[in-house]
């Protein structure tokens, strides 16, 4: 009886503790229904909610204002929103947000910053995981877009150098290696489903 008592009190602090976070979780969850359904303005006013990102959260809550603006084509506010998520947000969001910052570049045709933002992403993202290997991938055509585009192309390295001036790492000199030989065609692998991590 007495642990009973115990755990039930635990649990009472705990809730009142927490509810700060249920509301915020609420409110992130409320925005990503309303963002999946396409009504984007009411997910921003569902995002922002009281007290806007001065609460818990906010870097989930900037990646997600982000998501949106990209979306309706404000990429001058979807840039503010994408940066202010990784000064505030963890390793996952700060790959996110140059992630999905990159495919926003993209649409609009920044070629040489979507490469950078995929480029960024990719050295947060564990190498081999589905995500990396999506990142890997957009990094690839953005490079081949910037290519065509009348923009220059990143500059090729010297023999024994990256092709790529900056370029870290053997696994993506490998990567352009291939890119710019031929033997890597896009779109090859099945796109990854919808995750759990995705809400």
């Amino acid at each position: 009886m007495r642990l009973s008592l115990r755990l039930g009190a635990l649990a009472s602090a705990l809730l009142l503790a927490g509810c700060g976070r249920v509301s915020d979780y609420a409110r992130v969850a409320e925005g990503n229904r309303l963002y999946d359904r396409g009504d984007y303005q009411r997910a921003i006013v569902a995002y922002l909610g009281e007290g806007g990102d001065a609460r818990r959260g906010a870097a989930t809550i900037d990646y997600d204002l982000a998501n949106v603006y990209a979306r309706l084509g404000e990429y001058a506010a979807a840039t503010e929103r994408y940066a202010a998520a990784r000064r505030r947000g963890n390793e996952a969001i700060v790959a996110d947000s140059f992630f999905n910052e990159g495919v926003a570049l993209f649409e609009r045709g920044g070629y040489e910053e979507s490469w950078k933002a995929f480029r960024s992403a990719l050295g947060l993202l564990n190498s081999g995981s589905k995500e990396a290997q999506e990142a890997q991938r957009d990094l690839e055509l953005a490079w081949r877009a910037w290519k065509k585009s009348s923009q220059s192309p990143p500059p090729r390295g010297i023999a024994g150098t990256s092709i790529v001036s900056g370029a870290e790492g053997e696994s993506e000199q490998r990567l352009l290696r291939r890119l710019e030989t031929g033997r890597w065609r896009p779109g090859a692998a099945p796109l990854p489903g919808p995750s759990s991590l995705d809400y």
